[in-house]
């Protein structure tokens, strides 16, 4: 049962810096530059429009982390372009925007489409495409040693994701909506088929796809709004490992009891297929101009059946009877049900100008019962199992706002989170199953201090002690300190800064972990007069963490320390100088850059230089050029380092 709303938590936003206004006059030469800057209109279209040529330099180092970090490469790219469209006789369409970027081969691409005529419908269209790609060597290998740098887990995959939204009189007060969504990943990659006492590398194909189908209505009132959706969704997950040729001899190239393992042939795969139902409804109000009240829930309850099968060739062992053989085969199939509701619900209550009170509460319980059954070896043994997934959260949270004066604001409250989960324990676990339990107390309380015009000053905390986590690696007893602060010099002119601080130590009733992190960062801006011949932005930043674990090693089944530290400065600046050649035209030089340094577990520095080079040739064309820099080096891992030379030239029609 729904717990009674909590009158009284908070988030009363702290007092925020506001920029001080502008002068609003502007002078003719200003006023003339702006225009020219003003996309081209052809009667209702205007259209801004970015093409280029990238061309990389010669790429040293090792091409793979280059991709899996950077991944750019050369030809024509249509960089960016914005289309808009604007009509007050067009009955069917008045206003319509085609934007997008990063078309033409980039790992990043987007495009939006949106038109509408407000009085009947809205129309919005958004595409989006990622191609990933990852094969650190370092990452879960164990062949370095023999100098082996081919990553045992790599991907090389794209997604692309499609959302469309219809409103229906989108002005009215009852707005009726449809929407579809459909996100697709396709892709090959390197993967570990896992056998007793070896691992082999092998190729892997990935694909999977969800398409997702909503359709609600939106009540819009003054004083209320309420939103209620039904939707479905179908999903596929697939993947298969594949090796039909040679011998791969996996990790272990030593003998066993006096035999080589090793995999001539497999075929490997697994297909979970699933649906879902959903129901989901928002409800905010204000019944009285001192409360405000909102409440959501969300009922799913998605169903999936898995397939999974392999047949393998070769020499194995099974270390349990330390018996050979040379193939197998292995059928297993599974079904599971999973109701999930999530319901949270808040209000916000003034009883005098000058004081609120705010509570929320939240639960999200998901319950997930599963059955399987299990063919080894063409039918010499069969298993049948039943397993169930339970976890339940749930967040009640309680703060009180007060303004002391104009220029000082305080907030206090507490945070209370419980919730327990229950599970397959794993296989050395002393029981079949693993419960966990989640309590941990939090006071939370910050300030807001504004102390003139032009600076600013926010600080936020919280304290929290457990008695129970249900990981090992959960926060538990821990203290977060947040600040950030803003000061104008002049309207041209203003520094900022930042803190950030975690610590987290476990009490001795849980197991060791401690985790600790501290960022501390400061950054200009500076705009001589309003900006119109330089541009001077920087930042820099200092940041550390520490990260203190046992675990069990598998191998020998001994207490193991994890010990990981970083310490690290980032540094980001950018200068643009826009430079007065003749009356109307402005060429714009823009350098800058970032760079990263670290020490600690994994040291590594990063350099990214970039200068950018727009020279106007009419009042709607640009000529640009740009000139790019990477440079990652790691001294524990000199293989991942590489170099990069980057130079695009393009037009920009505006």
């Amino acid at each position: 049962m729904m717990k009674t709303l909590l009158l009284a938590v908070a988030a009363a936003a702290l007092i925020s810096a506001q920029d001080p206004p502008k002068p609003e006059e502007k002078k003719a030469e200003e006023k003339t530059a702006e225009a020219a800057a003003e996309p081209a209109a052809v009667g209702p279209f205007r259209a801004d429009l970015e093409l280029g040529v990238r061309v990389n330099g010669d790429i040293r180092g090792n091409f793979d982390a280059y991709r899996s970090m950077v991944n750019l490469g050369e030809g024509l790219r249509l960089m960016n372009w914005d289309i808009g469209y604007h009509s007050d006789t067009n009955k069917a369409i008045k206003k319509g925007q085609f934007r997008g970027s990063g078309w033409g081969g980039d790992p990043s691409a987007w495009m939006s489409f949106n038109v509408e005529n407000s009085a009947y419908y809205r129309l919005r269209v958004d595409h989006r495409s990622t191609a990933y790609f990852n094969s650190l060597p370092s990452y879960a290998n164990p062949l370095i040693d023999r100098g082996i740098f081919a990553s045992q887990r790599a991907f090389d995959t794209t997604r692309r994701m499609t959302d469309i939204q219809l409103d229906i009189l989108p002005t009215n007060w009852i707005i009726p909506y449809f929407g579809y969504s459909r996100d697709r990943g396709f892709g090959r990659g390197v993967s570990a088929f896992v056998s007793d006492a070896n691992e082999y590398p092998v190729a892997t194909d990935l694909t999977d796809h969800t398409n997702l189908a909503r359709g609600g209505v939106r009540i819009e009132r003054r004083r209320y709004h309420a939103t209620l959706e039904q939707g479905g969704l179908l999903f596929r997950d697939g993947q298969s490992l594949f090796q039909t040729a040679g011998r791969n001899l996996g990790n272990i190239t030593r003998p066993i009891l006096g035999q080589t393992l090793f995999l001539s042939n497999l075929l490997q795969s697994y297909d979970v297929e699933g649906s879902s139902l959903f129901t989901r409804g928002l409800l905010t109000g204000q019944p009285a101009n001192w409360l405000d009240v909102s409440a959501s829930f969300q009922y799913s309850k998605p169903r999936s059946d898995v397939s999974y099968r392999h047949t393998n060739d070769g020499r194995f062992v099974d270390l349990d009877s330390l018996a050979f053989f040379n193939s197998q085969n292995f059928l297993a199939l599974s079904s599971a049900n999973q109701p999930h509701i999530t319901a949270g619900a808040g209000a916000e209550l003034r009883p005098m100008s000058r004081f609120r009170v705010i509570g929320s509460w939240l639960t999200d319980r998901l319950h997930n019962g599963s059955g399987a059954i299990g063919n080894l070896s063409s039918g010499s043994s069969v298993s049948a199992l039943a397993d169930r997934l339970v976890w339940n959260y749930n967040q009640e949270q309680v703060e009180a706002v007060y303004e002391v004066t104009r220029r000082i604001v305080v907030r206090g409250g507490q945070r209370y989170v419980w919730g327990e989960s229950l599970g397959r324990s794993g296989q050395l676990g002393q029981n079949p199953q693993e419960r966990g339990e989640l309590r941990r107390k939090s006071a939370i309380g910050g300030v807001g201090y504004r102390a003139t015009d032009r600076a600013s000053f926010n600080a936020d905390v919280e304290i929290a002690r457990a008695d129970k986590v249900l990981y090992r690696t959960s926060m538990s007893d821990f203290e977060r300190l947040r600040m950030r602060g803003r000061y104008y010099f002049s309207d041209a002119f203003h520094l900022y800064g930042t803190f950030q601080y975690t610590n987290n130590s476990a009490p001795a009733s849980l197991v060791p972990f401690e985790f600790r992190s501290m960022q501390t960062a400061a950054g200009v801006q500076w705009l001589p007069k309003g900006g119109k011949t330089f541009e001077v932005m920087g930042e820099y930043a200092r940041s550390t963490i520490r990260s203190d674990l046992n675990y069990l090693d598998p191998d020998l089944f001994l207490s193991r320390r994890s010990l990981y530290r970083d310490n690290a400065h980032t540094l980001t600046g950018l200068l643009t100088w826009r430079m007065a050649v003749g009356w109307t035209f402005h060429p714009t030089l823009t350098a800058g850059g970032s760079m990263f340094l670290s020490s600690g577990t994994r040291p590594t520095s990063y350099y990214q230089p970039v200068t950018r080079l727009t020279t106007p040739v009419t009042s709607r064309l640009d000529f640009f050029g740009e000139y790019r820099w990477y440079g990652v080096t790691q001294s524990f891992y000199l293989y991942e380092g590489f170099r990069s030379h980057q130079g695009t030239i393009g037009v920009r029609i505006h």
